[in-house]
């Protein structure tokens, strides 16, 4: 059974990339980077993140990597740093979903 939540003209329907920006939400050094970039709410490097997490560079790069494919966060290459913020549609999907079933 599909549920549609309808919030402003947009309306939908959980589907499999809801799903699984949820589970690459259920690793706690994913959810607290998540966390982080949502509450600063703007681009931040990788190495910035490493240090205000204090995850170690390649540890973080997999789970940016698992956020990014999951389109929780989106990275942009300048130069040989990367930056990343947040995907803020996906965001607005998961908070929405979420609302209509509490």
């Amino acid at each position: 059974m599909k549920r549609i939540v309808v919030a402003g003209d947009r309306p939908l329907v959980a589907s499999e990339e809801h799903a699984e920006a949820f589970n690459a939400l259920s690793h706690l050094t994913r959810l607290r980077v998540f966390f982080l970039l949502a509450g600063e709410g703007r681009e931040m490097a990788a190495g910035e993140i490493a240090e205000a997490v204090d995850v170690p560079g390649p540890t973080l790069s997999r789970h940016l990597d698992i956020l990014r494919l999951a389109g929780l966060i989106t990275s942009r290459r300048e130069q040989r740093f990367v930056y990343y913020s947040v995907a803020p549609e996906m965001a607005a999907d998961l908070v929405r979903l979420l609302l209509a079933c509490c």
